[in-house]
């Protein structure tokens, strides 16, 4: 009888309210999913493959003309996608042929001169990979201009084969890892639909809310502990700027505004969409606030931040500080309210480790 009354009490009221009343159910877990991979992460390997190829052309366009302008245009895309980094992605082992961190300049340059060419399939098959991705990229473009367009002023040399090898490799990994989430690969098998459920042979729906948030909590803490927090000697040690994986591009805060934005966008959804946040406000709406609020307050301390990151720390620490602690804030909502109220078990090795 009260399990009734708590049902039909709502529906009396808002008749004598001369109110209609719609009985919305929340979303289940399939919703959330089949709305985070059609609206978010399709679309954001799509986004990438695309970016990813206009960089391949922009590498080769630099080597058949060395230029200040190319140089500019040669930028690094893909730290969006980080939250979404699963399935393919980590079947694949995308990110030690895309966007491995660090790089080992020296061992790069001793390969470039034990080489007399460097071909795409010699990226891919025989140098390690911290001779591979975005970071190799940049190491080979970034610096002194003049010295670099001398360097590159030859199509057919070494360091414009490496460079254009780079481009193919990465453009070529992320075209697979977003056909392979479309099924349009040689087997025909989407990963979407293994992923959201409407496959006939698909993962179970726990398991792959389970992976979404394991995989903002993994990455939370390499931002938090394992960058910031080294970085500023926060994790009871010395401080320890170079712990900031900047690159030669200088663009250690780029690549925090992208990889925090990346993960909002899973926790919310685009559009009219569902995100994890669905699921958490149908349990606890106070909680789901929350971690709302701790994405936009350590959003606004990112954007304070200034490059060269790992300098700015030591020269100006404040802004640093202050994006650490509004990133354990929503690291302490996501780790603790999230994967509680999801049911999300978080062992060890999920959150250990630095994603690059």
């Amino acid at each position: 009888m009260r399990i009734c009354a708590i049902v039909i009490l709502p529906l009396l009221l808002c008749l004598l309210a001369g109110v209609a009343c719609a009985a919305e159910s929340p979303p289940s877990r399939q919703d959330v999913l089949v709305s985070l991979t059609d609206l978010v992460i399709v679309p954001r390997f799509q986004s990438v493959a695309d970016e990813m190829n206009g960089l391949k052309d922009a590498l080769h366009t630099l080597c058949a003309g060395p230029s200040p302008a190319t140089l500019d245009g040669a930028g690094a895309p893909w730290m969006r996608a980080p939250a979404m980094w699963l399935g393919p992605a980590m079947e694949r082992r995308s990110r030690s042929l895309v966007d491995w961190s660090p790089i080992d300049p020296e061992r790069i340059e001793a390969m470039l001169a034990d080489r007399d060419a460097v071909m795409a399939a010699d990226v891919r098959e025989f140098l390690a990979s911290t001779q591979r991705g975005l970071g190799a990229i940049e190491y080979v473009i970034f610096g002194d201009d003049g010295a670099v367009l001398a360097a590159l002023g030859q199509p057919d040399g070494i360091r414009c084969q490496y460079l254009a090898a780079l481009g193919d490799v990465a453009a070529a990994e992320t075209d697979g890892v977003l056909a392979d989430w479309t099924g349009a690969n040689p087997d025909g098998k989407a990963y979407a639909g293994y992923f959201n459920g409407t496959a006939a042979h698909s993962l179970l729906d726990k398991a792959a809310v389970d992976e979404l948030v394991r995989t903002s909590v993994f990455l939370t803490r390499s931002i938090t502990d394992l960058r910031l927090g080294q970085a500023l000697g926060a994790n009871n040690g010395p401080p320890e700027p170079a712990a900031i994986p900047g690159g030669a591009g200088q663009n250690a805060v780029a690549d925090l505004r992208n990889q925090a934005p990346g993960m909002q966008d899973v926790y919310l959804g685009s559009g009219p969409g569902y995100g994890l946040s669905a699921l958490v406000r149908g349990v606890s709406p106070d909680a789901d606030d929350r971690t709302i609020a701790g994405f936009k307050a350590a959003l606004a301390a990112i954007d304070q931040l200034e490059e060269p990151l790992p300098a700015t720390i030591v020269d100006n620490p404040e802004p640093a500080r202050m994006a650490h602690e509004r990133l354990q804030h929503f690291q302490r909502a996501l780790n603790t309210e999230v994967v509680s109220l999801l049911g999300v078990s978080v062992g060890f090795a999920d959150t250990d480790g630095d994603s690059g």
